[in-house]
């Protein structure tokens, strides 16, 4: 059997990394098996065990450089994200906030996501997220820090904290609870894309306390299903792409960001040349009135 490697490529023009992991062209796509299934047929978790670890039967990064997890949120293989409790959802939370503080211990990013849905590549139906530890800090978080840096140099504390409080109340929140608010800030890329920011400075899920991870799980339960009751449930099941934006060092601010694919009914947005080959998005909405469509969707479902 040929023996795959999956070395982190160094990009010396835009100067940030790739993984090239070849193996993972042909994974379990067309098969009805569900691994996921067989950890419980075959006995490797519990009867009463509903959110575990699996590790990634594909990793496109192996131990020095990286490791790759698969996050079970149900036993339920039938069940999406939007259709757990707020408890299950909990209990999903405190497992990222357990493989953060394990990954961090050996890698300096720990990147938390779930893609949903088959227009965006989801292979597996049975509910799941991922997770890698990863040897280097991938640009998007790199220039996140930068930021952060730039802007405690010069005197102006967290950049995090200050949009929070810029946009708390406005038009652009469309939720928020105890601990926790949610945004269409003006430069999202998506047209329902959605930040989720805590009110404390915290900077990472590993020293989260137990109400903030409960008050998150409902704050993105609200966000989902706002999405899939959108145009009357017309573009349900929305696709989206969900990750955790959190490193180690105490002046950055964790957040989550949701990129919901769908901008109408029966329409997706494609990062299409100009966002793709010069990274120059273009939101062909506005920001303001997305954000009052998603208020109006929350809080229908808020009603029912």
């Amino acid at each position: 059997m040929q023996e795959y490697t999956t070395p982190l490529v160094w990009n010396p023009i835009l100067r940030q990394y790739l993984v090239n992991a070849a193996h993972r062209m042909n994974r379990r796509e067309g098969t009805n098996e569900c691994p996921f299934c067989a950890d419980i047929t075959n006995g490797l978790v519990g009867p009463d065990t509903q959110v575990w670890l699996h590790p990634n039967d594909f990793p496109p990064l192996k131990p020095p450089v990286g490791e790759a997890q698969v996050v079970i949120y149900n036993r339920d293989h039938n069940r999406t994200f939007p259709q757990l409790t707020v408890d299950e959802v909990f209990e999903v939370t405190k497992l990222w906030r357990d493989l953060y503080k394990d990954m961090s211990s050996r890698y300096p990013t720990v990147m938390i996501f779930e893609n949903s849905g088959a227009s965006i590549g989801q292979t597996q139906k049975h509910p799941h997220g991922q997770a890698y530890g990863v040897s280097v800090i991938p640009s998007i978080l790199e220039r996140e820090l930068e930021t952060v840096i730039l802007d405690y140099e010069a005197g102006s504390g967290c950049p995090f904290c200050r949009v929070r409080e810029e946009l708390s109340d406005g038009e652009q929140q469309v939720t928020e609870n105890t601990t926790w608010q949610a945004f269409l800030p003006p430069y999202v890329r998506y047209p329902y894309e959605t930040h989720l920011y805590p009110r404390r400075h915290v900077a990472n899920i590993g020293i989260m306390q137990d109400d903030e991870l409960r008050d998150l799980a409902e704050l993105m339960l609200q966000v989902i299903r706002g999405y899939n009751a959108l145009n009357d449930g017309e573009m349900a099941p929305m696709p989206y792409l969900l990750g955790l934006h959190q490193l180690a060092d105490e002046r950055f601010h964790f957040h989550v960001e949701i990129l919901a694919i769908g901008r109408a009914p029966g329409k997706l947005k494609y990062a299409a040349s100009s966002e793709s080959v010069w990274g120059l998005w273009a939101n062909d909405s506005s920001p303001v009135q997305k954000a009052q469509e998603l208020r109006a969707a929350i809080e229908t479902i808020k009603r029912k």
